[in-house]
């Protein structure tokens, strides 16, 4: 009988491993989206003195960070509260797919995704956001075949320059400038965790519209980045204390309509262009 039922187990196994090697074939070079990554950015202009006139883009307004120049903190920040374990795994979260399967069953549907952040960015440049299983299944094999392609660095870089940050922000440094008027280097550890924060729900938690679900969301990062030992007690208490000033203005701040509508015809799109 165990004999039976041992052969009717492998015939299944073979049978799942040959499906998911024709899926991958079928979709493998998907990953080239991500890999070949170049998104559109905004141009940028400015007067002879440096300050900003405008900011002029097409469909999403985004300015573009390289990782070197992304703060340890705000990597931190992201790690702990998205993939926590994201610089060890290999693209995907065994002991997290666990507990999101236990969660579904108990709850008789999909109610947790267990992704990392590089299923996440397979899932926000390739795929679509419905939860389907046949979706998950495509992104974790991206994930993996990803992971053999960029560093952990290249993916977080992609990541935090793709996601949307709400109220028309994409990339964090966009954001940061747009709700805080400060470069990432100046942001505190509160500020870098309302920016993390936003990609679960952009929409709610955008603090120009929820400040205090913005705020609920920031402390639960920074409580988290605690329990990791990521900051100590007095920059914790320090953080969830800290209200920062948002501010709400229009994507494109500009002040100089005229010009800058001449300039835009005769321009090659350079990131950005003294007037």
């Amino acid at each position: 009988m165990m004999k039976y039922i041992f052969t009717f187990l492998l015939l299944i196994a073979v049978g799942v491993a040959g499906w998911l090697l024709n899926l991958y074939s079928d979709i493998r070079h998907d990953v080239n989206k991500v890999v070949d990554y170049n998104p559109s950015k905004t141009t940028q202009f400015f007067d002879k003195n440096g300050k900003l006139i405008a900011n002029i883009f097409n469909k999403e307004h985004r300015l573009y960070v390289k990782y070197e120049n992304i703060p340890a903190r705000v990597v931190e920040a992201l790690v702990a509260i998205e993939d926590t374990q994201f610089f060890e795994h290999n693209g995907i979260n065994p002991d997290a797919i666990s507990r999101a399967i236990i969660k579904d069953l108990k709850a008789m549907k999909l109610v947790e995704g267990a992704s990392t952040l590089t299923q996440q960015l397979i899932k926000t440049l390739v795929l679509s956001r419905e939860k389907k299983l046949l979706r998950k299944i495509k992104e974790a094999l991206l994930a993996i075949r990803l992971e053999t392609i960029l560093t952990k660095e290249e993916i977080l870089e992609r990541y935090l320059n793709q996601v949307y940050f709400g109220h028309g922000y994409y990339g964090i440094k966009t954001a940061a400038l747009g709700y805080f008027k400060k470069d990432l280097y100046e942001l505190n550890i509160k500020e870098i965790a309302i920016l993390v924060g936003l990609p679960k729900a952009p929409s709610f938690y955008d603090p120009t519209k929820n400040l205090k679900f913005a705020l609920t969301r920031a402390n639960q990062v920074v409580k988290r980045m605690n329990t990791l030992g990521w900051v100590n007690k007095d920059e914790y208490e320090n953080a969830v204390n800290f209200i920062p000033t948002i501010y709400n203005e229009t994507l494109t701040l500009n002040k100089a309509p005229y010009i800058i509508a001449v300039s835009y015809t005769h321009l090659t799109l350079p990131t950005k262009r003294i007037v």
